[in-house]
């Protein structure tokens, strides 16, 4: 049998008698009830970080993953406050001095920024408390293996 001539009945079959094909609604008549959980695209899990965001996914849970700030965040925001105060320094006489005094200022923030900011640590179930059933909506806590296929 033809895999298109298949589709087309399907088709028909679907718009004759849709309720039957309605798989969001559960009538009360189903045997069994199979929740699927699918991973669309292609995820390159290079990393054990990449590894955890991917089950955590897939388990319907989000991690807290550490956010670098990045050295061009920092420069466009720079950029930014100077070009508003550039407009402001037009005005002023002595605009020089205000922006050595304003650049230093911002970098001591900076610095003061990156040393007290620690990276956030991965939050990964340590006993079998942590692995149990969450009554209230029906899902287990523990996060799926993603298992490599031949």
């Amino acid at each position: 049998m033809d895999v298109s001539n298949s589709n087309e009945r399907l088709e028909k079959d679907a718009k004759d008698n849709s309720k039957n094909y309605d798989i969001e609604a559960l009538t009360g008549n189903e045997s069994q009830v199979i929740e699927m959980d699918l991973m669309l695209g292609v995820a390159d899990l290079q990393t054990p970080e990449a590894v955890a965001a991917a089950e955590s996914a897939i388990s319907g849970y989000q991690p807290v993953i550490p956010l670098a700030v990045s050295s061009s965040e920092e420069e466009s925001q720079d950029s930014s406050d100077n070009d508003s105060s550039s407009d402001e320094d037009d005005d002023d006489s002595s605009s020089d001095e205000d922006d050595d005094d304003s650049s230093n200022e911002e970098d001591e923030s900076d610095a003061e920024d990156k040393k007290t900011s620690s990276p956030v640590k991965l939050k990964t179930p340590k006993s079998d408390k942590d692995n149990s059933s969450d009554v209230r909506n029906g899902r287990s806590k523990k996060r799926p293996k993603i298992v490599e296929l031949p």
